[in-house]
């Protein structure tokens, strides 16, 4: 198989983890995901609160490069572990795939959801995220789920939704 193949299908299986379901099925019930819009980009980020549980000041915006393949990615500590995210505005939550979640030390519940995908149905394991970080931009108990399947892990919603505000202009975004 050529690189481009490869990169192709690795590309086709996240756009279908990238788009979940705003809600995930847990014990065989709809559970509601925070779907909560994302801050207006002329929003302030100087001073926001990005913590519901342990509130912090935002520090200085933090700035990302569009990568060669077109996609956003960044460096964040997750539990102290360094990850790195395909930042992924569509995606309704973190998605860590197990390699990140044990290098984070996270334990994985044996409890199983499902999200929906472009490519159909998606088993994902919920875990929530102690503290995940982006330069000093932070929140703590972020929800997030780890995917099997998942070839990169997906920085959504769940801790972007946090953040002061998040502009994209032609070759970066920043994060305040």
């Amino acid at each position: 198989m050529s690189t481009g193949n490869g990169l192709a299908i690795a590309g086709a299986a996240l756009i279908g983890l990238a788009l979940m379901s705003p809600t995930l099925k847990r014990g065989g019930e709809a559970a509601p995901v925070d779907d909560a819009p994302l801050p207006s980009a002329n929003a302030v980020g100087g001073g926001k609160r990005v913590s519901n549980t342990d509130p912090v000041t935002a520090p200085a915006p933090r700035e990302l490069q569009r990568g060669p393949d077109g996609h956003f990615y960044a460096e964040a500590q997750v539990n102290g572990a360094t990850i790195r995210f395909l930042v992924d505005t569509g995606a309704s939550m973190v998605v860590l795939t197990p390699e990140d979640a044990q290098r984070a030390g996270i334990r994985l519940p044996s409890e199983r959801s499902m999200a929906m995908g472009v490519g159909g149905p998606v088993e994902i394991i919920p875990v929530t995220l102690d503290r995940i970080a982006i330069g000093g931009i932070e929140a703590r108990g972020v929800e997030a789920a780890v995917a099997e399947t998942l070839p990169v892990s997906l920085l959504g919603q769940s801790y972007l939704q946090r953040v002061g505000s998040v502009e994209i202009r032609g070759d970066r975004m920043v994060l305040r």
